[in-house]
């Protein structure tokens, strides 16, 4: 029987009300197993919308960071989203940009199908698709879709919609994500949704999650942990039985570190289904990159880590509280307590015994790298540590009290590039314990040449690195510093086969402790008598630094 006009009209409002009813009613999805089905949220579905209406009520707009594992939805979820809003408001686009050209593809088939088995009532009348695209003549609106590419890519397309797709992997991301949010009009009912699997500790992905959860500008984090997924479970046998490993999971899960909303009890299935897929990936950790259970495991376990995450990981359970933090003055080398100070330090000097310390030199300007010096004991666990912007002649300056008050410690500073001008400094002040290497060259017969300071080089980076690898796999590195450890996890592997930090991370800490580990094995073991010590370390004292 035909509806009257009443009725339609009755009808179109119901289905137009509410995304989770339009969706079930008048969207298709192809499932897993191949079959078109109505769409119907999942678990992590009912989150994500949950927590998009939620902000889109209190602010008006909606700006959100949606980390998640594989195949969980997110995508489906915001295209069948902007779908609805694009065939139901005049002038509204929708862009959506993916990572590479076949999940481009695979977006615009999706959407293809959304317009295909809509409703009737609810479905305005196409104009003709472009390559990647759809609009909608009578109301002015409609979708483009495209794939990241280069600095220039989306610069061009206005709308009040934007979905960025696995955007850890982009290629110049940053860039990209910078035109692309400075053509989207800040109005209310716009809507901006930044979804990503995660790809490492570092890059623009997760410089917005990390800024989320500080709180920081108005992006809000959405976090969807494998466990959600229904279809995430396999048949345990009857003689099932946890390992310790699983025991501790199931634990973690019961109480979520990153809150209640994500406390989950695992049964069995789901712990079947994560053994079937670890022998899958042939890896633990390839799971928790791809399936991650908490927010820091995703980041922890991805991209190309030159350090185990496990030990690093590990590392973070032998780090220390500070003693106290002091802000030092490079010209005199005067210390007063300070929260905010570059000086860190764990353990004070104590007399006859002997120290080292690693530096590594930036160039000192305010927005670039940091310089950054650690100390340690002969034991080779950190005793101290300092970090921040100074010039490379007065960074000597300061290295050369640092090392007084640690009992004229061994010096190794890194002298490539501004290096020279931080070893000239500590040269005119005549510091007396300074790293020298000895070079042995061929040419016209044996020659010997020594210079000042570590070197560090295609051959030498490994041999530190690697060493720092295998003490944070033995559990001897001695890092006592939280950040340390923090840089450690975001030093990758690059394409080309370097080391070193993640795209948006530092790793002036990583060098320095690789250093100050390298200069406690050559320092020599020589015995200073106590009222040398005493002298080094006593005169310098302040009243000020208690110390």
């Amino acid at each position: 029987m035909a509806m009257d006009r009443a009725e339609r009209r009755r009808l179109i409002k119901e289905l137009r009300k509410d995304y989770k009813v339009f969706a079930k009613r008048c969207l298709k999805i192809k499932i897993k197993a191949g079959e078109i089905a109505p769409f119907d949220f999942n678990a992590a579905q009912e989150h994500i919308h949950k927590e998009i209406e939620d902000q889109l009520k209190r602010i008006g707009k909606v700006r959100k960071v949606l980390l998640k594992g594989r195949q969980q939805g997110g995508s489906t979820y915001v295209a069948g989203r902007y779908y609805k809003k694009v065939t139901e408001t005049k002038g509204f686009s929708a862009f959506i940009l993916s990572h590479e050209a076949k999940t481009t593809s695979r977006l615009f088939e999706m959407i293809q199908r959304y317009h295909k088995h809509c409703n009737p009532l609810l479905k305005p009348r196409a104009g003709k698709d472009s390559a990647q695209g759809m609009n909608f003549p009578k109301l002015d609106s409609g979708f483009e879709l495209a794939t990241a590419g280069n600095k220039e890519t989306g610069r061009g397309f206005t709308s009040q919609l934007f979905h960025g797709s696995e955007v850890a992997f982009w290629p110049n991301a940053d860039a990209i994500l910078a035109g692309i949010l400075q053509t989207l009009p800040d109005v209310p009912g716009s809507e901006v949704v930044l979804e990503s699997t995660a790809n490492g500790a570092g890059g623009i992905f997760y410089e917005y999650v990390q800024d989320a959860l500080a709180g920081n500008g108005e992006y809000e984090l959405i976090f969807v942990p494998w466990y959600w997924q229904p279809e995430y479970r396999a048949a345990a046998p009857k003689d099932f039985k946890r390992t310790e490993e699983e025991d501790h999971l199931v634990k973690l899960c019961r109480n979520h570190p990153d809150g209640p909303k994500y406390s989950h009890t695992l049964t069995n299935d789901q712990l079947m289904w994560r053994r079937n897929k670890v022998y899958e990936l042939k890896s633990r950790d390839k799971f928790k990159q791809e399936y991650p259970c908490y927010i820091k495991e995703a980041f922890l376990f991805s991209g190309r880590p030159v350090f185990d995450p496990n030990h690093t990981e590990a590392a973070f359970a032998d780090c220390k509280v500070p003693l106290a933090r002091y802000r030092v003055t490079p010209e005199t080398g005067r210390m007063s307590l300070n929260a905010e100070g570059e000086f860190t330090i764990w353990e004070r000097a104590e007399a006859g015994k002997l120290y080292a310390i690693g530096a590594d030199v930036a160039e000192g300007l305010e927005t670039g790298d940091f310089s950054s010096a650690d100390i340690l004991n002969e034991q080779g666990e950190q005793v101290a540590h300092w970090r921040g912007h100074i010039d490379p002649d007065r960074y000597g300056e300061l290295l050369y009290y640092l090392g007084k008050r640690y009992n004229n410690a061994y010096l190794g500073v890194e002298r490539n590039n501004h290096g020279l001008t931080t070893l000239t400094a500590l040269q005119k002040k005549d510091y007396p314990n300074l790293h020298i290497e000895e070079d042995v060259q061929r040419q016209g017969g044996e020659k010997s040449m020594k210079r000042i300071g570590w070197l560090t080089t295609s051959k030498t980076k490994p041999l530190i690195i690697d060493n720092l690898a295998s003490e944070l796999r033995d559990g001897t590195s001695g890092i006592r510093n939280k950040d340390t450890v923090d840089e450690c996890q975001s030093y990758v592997i690059h394409e080309n086969g370097s080391y070193g930090a993640q795209s948006g991370k530092y790793d002036d800490r990583v060098m320095s402790y690789a250093i100050g580990k390298e200069m406690v094995k050559r320092m020599p073991k020589i015995h200073i008598p106590d009222h040398i010590i005493q002298d080094a370390f006593h005169s310098s004292a302040d009243s000020t630094a208690g110390y």
